[in-house]
């Protein structure tokens, strides 16, 4: 009974790692685009991941980027195996580069509506990235254009299986999973 506040209940502590409350089920190819700006915004690389498409558990195509043509010059070679691993490896590298109080944000705007086929959907987009990192050198802001091809699973929900970057001139994604 002396013991008071010393055996009470405490608050809450945050949690260790980031969850996954910021993830939607992507039973829609554009929930898969707003699945990918809150990974950025809320910095949660299992949302991220839940983007992409996942061979081991699925059966589906094995997750494919092709750099930016002016990049993939820059970086011969990196980008000739890279999978979701890479990916995984990269957004983590990228997150452990900004600060907590940092801005990382995505923005992807429509060039073209979503092209449908049976199972799957190409979709152009045009994209911007604002990185607030701590390292000296790599730009803060990234530009370019992309193609996301994406495939239902077995859950219904949709993925990203083939990620083309198109560079318009100005440090692009592919600059950016370069340079992190």
């Amino acid at each position: 009974m002396s013991c008071g506040e010393l055996l009470g209940v405490r608050d809450p502590e945050p949690p260790d790692r980031p969850t996954e409350s910021h993830w939607t089920p992507a039973t829609t190819p554009p929930l898969v685009i707003e699945n990918l700006k809150q990974a950025f915004l809320h910095r949660e690389f299992e949302t991220y991941m839940k983007c992409l498409s996942d061979t081991h558990n699925y059966n589906l195509p094995a997750f494919r980027f092709q750099p930016s043509a002016v990049s993939s010059v820059k970086y011969p070679g990196k980008f000739d195996t890279w999978s979701s691993a890479d990916e995984q490896i990269w957004f983590q590298s990228l997150l452990a580069a900004c600060p907590p109080d940092s801005q990382l944000s995505v923005t992807i705007t429509e060039d073209e509506p979503f092209v449908e086929s049976l199972d799957s959907v190409e979709y152009q987009f045009t994209y911007t990235l604002d990185v607030h990192h701590n390292r000296q050198g790599p730009p803060r802001r990234y530009e370019g254009k992309g193609v996301f091809k994406m495939v239902r699973d077995s859950r219904n929900y949709w993925l990203i299986y083939f990620w083309e970057d198109i560079s318009t001139g100005e440090p692009d994604w592919t600059d950016l999973k370069a340079l992190f």
